[in-house]
């Protein structure tokens, strides 16, 4: 063989394995400070975690938003967090078909009282049902929604697995909290 054979196949060899398959390596477990929402949280293995998002292998979605209360409208704070379905169904509408009523029930985050809404949904007429859930807490001037999205294919997995995660959320001190 001669030596141009050779450098083309040890090249190729070289290509071949480094276009290979992607490594296995995982996201191990972490606690997650956020200290600009108020919030810690753990990140479970494999999930990613990005700017008040996490994300499973499977494509399940949790996220946080954090809302100031302190000048909102006063009937709106007042009604919380009934004046917020209408929210809700308005971005479940966004990405998914509604399959019917939500579900209402009461919950604990952190040692706070909090609403869970479930929402059956499907990402098209023909898929398999999935959820997509809304927890509202409100904490001093601040109004939290965790909202959970889950492919129908990942459902079974990964809603015990988000459950784990926000029975595990904490709140902590925010910059501007501290300052007072």
């Amino acid at each position: 063989m001669s030596r141009r054979a050779c450098v083309l196949a040890a090249g190729s060899l070289l290509l071949a394995a480094g276009c290979g398959a992607p490594s296995t390596k995982t996201e191990p477990t972490r606690t997650v400070s956020d200290s600009a929402r108020g919030v810690r949280y753990v990140v479970p293995e494999g999930w990613k975690s990005f700017d008040g998002e996490i994300r499973s292998p499977d494509g399940s979605l949790l996220t946080l938003r954090v809302y100031d209360l302190v000048e909102a409208d006063k009937t709106f704070v007042a009604g919380l967090p009934d004046t917020l379905v209408p929210q809700f169904l308005e971005w479940a509408e966004l990405y998914y078909i509604v399959d019917g009523q939500p579900t209402r029930t009461p919950a604990t985050i952190a040692g706070l009282p909090a609403t869970e809404f479930v929402y059956p949904v499907r990402a098209r007429k023909k898929d398999p049902p999935s959820k997509l859930i809304y927890w509202v807490v409100i904490r001093k001037t601040r109004l939290f929604v965790l909202r959970a999205a889950f492919p129908a294919s990942g459902l079974a997995s990964d809603e015990p697995v988000v459950r784990k995660v926000v029975e595990g959320w904490a709140f902590i001190e925010t910059a501007d909290e501290s300052d007072k």
